[in-house]
């Protein structure tokens, strides 16, 4: 980059537009009055006008000098700052290693840019036809230096900053690994020795990596962690709940529960259960301190030897009640579930006896219908006989009249 040869340039206050006319301009350089030379400041004359207009162009009337389409500095710093503003809320917060990338890019077109310039040694040249500044010569910068001390240090900060890069990578590289184990079918323990996920072959884990890690396989990944990992009750039937919607309702829980005024009616509930707590106890110590010698022996005297035996039996069976205490609600809804079982049975049995009743009384009827009918049979068969005898006679009677009949005629 070379150095500055412009001309300096100092703000002073703006002259009325009367004095910059080109008829006036050249009269008052002319005629100036000759003003004390200060240190540092150059006190040579400015050029004429026409002379600027024939280096740098004929300025139009609408805008005699570039002062006038200037805002003010103070407007300029305060948008410059709010556009600084504006843009940084608006940008996401840079990392650190994205901001060494960008530095890193920017060196490098710096680089760039001092390769494609032309050498220090044209602009000593050029300005060797010019007049001798009266200002201090500045010192010379060694920029390729600066920028080759600058190189190492941000190399040597993105050394500092690998050893972290591959922690986290290796880091994401396990999560990514616990996430593709939930397609094979075992468990994978972590470190505090809990169950975290799934456990994979190698073959099954090189295949869920060459499939690659898209948005749908990772969004189903997640469901079925969320149906693997989360809370379970502890009664008979293990359900199951999403992790992320149980995250959310003990989220909104716990800020339910870090209300004020929440936390003022649980203090009072807390505080009337505790005065409650503590009638209770003062009333059990109250009835423990109470005499009860003659109860006991009132109650002794009441009890006769056999019952106090019966009683005594009936306080060991507690011993064998106490185990049996946790089944039995199963065994009441057992039974429940059989008593119409029962019911139903008892129904069918009442018929069975119903039936066999009824068969008995048949069987009765029967016989005696049987009787009835050996009565009718010998009676018809007594009949026939009788009927037979008097065909018979009735024959013998016809024949022997048929033979008197037969006599009269002869």
């Amino acid at each position: 980059m070379g150095s500055d040869t412009a001309a300096d340039v100092f703000e002073t206050a703006d002259e009325p537009e009367s004095l910059l006319r080109p008829s006036e301009n050249d009269s008052l350089n002319d005629a100036g009055p000759a003003k004390p030379s200060v240190e540092g400041i150059d006190g040579a004359a400015l050029p004429a006008r026409r002379k600027a207009e024939k280096v740098f162009g004929q300025v139009s009337r609408k805008s005699d000098t570039f002062r006038l389409q200037l805002p003010p500095l103070s407007q300029r710093i305060s948008d410059v700052s709010s556009d600084d503003d504006t843009s940084s809320s608006s940008r996401p917060k840079e990392s650190v290693a994205a901001r060494v990338r960008r530095l890193k890019a920017e060196l490098a077109e710096v680089e760039a840019d001092l390769a494609a310039s032309p050498p220090a040694s044209m602009h000593m040249e050029s300005q060797s036809g010019k007049k001798k500044s009266v200002l201090s010569p500045k010192p010379p910068v060694d920029l390729l230096a600066e920028l080759a001390l600058l190189r190492e240090r941000m190399g040597a900060v993105d050394v500092a900053g690998g050893k972290e890069d591959d922690l986290g990578t290796e880091r994401w590289k396990e999560r990514l690994e616990r996430l593709s184990s939930v397609d094979s079918g075992g468990l994978i323990a972590g470190d505090d020795g809990g169950v975290e996920g799934l456990v994979v072959s190698q073959p099954a884990l090189a295949s869920a990596f060459g499939r690659g890690t898209g948005l749908s396989e990772i969004d189903k990944r997640l469901a079925q962690l969320e149906e693997v990992i989360g809370p379970s009750s502890s009664g008979s039937d293990d359900i199951t709940s999403p992790l992320l919607p149980t995250v959310g309702k003990l989220d909104h829980l716990l800020s339910i529960l870090t209300q004020p005024r929440h936390l003022d009616v649980i203090s009072r509930r807390v505080k009337l259960l505790l005065v409650d707590l503590d009638r209770a106890a003062a009333a059990a110590a109250s009835r423990s301190r109470l005499p009860t010698g003659p109860s006991e022996k009132a109650s002794h005297i009441t009890l006769s030897q056999a019952e106090y035996t019966e009683l005594q039996s009936l306080f060991s069976l507690l011993s064998r009640i106490d185990p049996l205490l946790p089944i039995l609600p199963a065994l009441l809804a057992r039974l429940k579930s059989l008593s119409g079982l029962h019911a139903e049975a008892s129904e069918v049995a009442e018929g069975l006896r119903r039936l066999q009743t009824e068969d008995k009384r048949t069987s009765k009827d029967r016989v005696e219908l049987e009787a009835v009918v050996k009565g009718v049979q010998v009676g018809l068969l007594d009949a026939a006989k009788g009927i037979e005898r008097n065909w018979e006679s009735l024959e013998s009677r016809m024949s022997g009249l048929e033979e008197r009949l037969s006599a009269l005629h002869e």
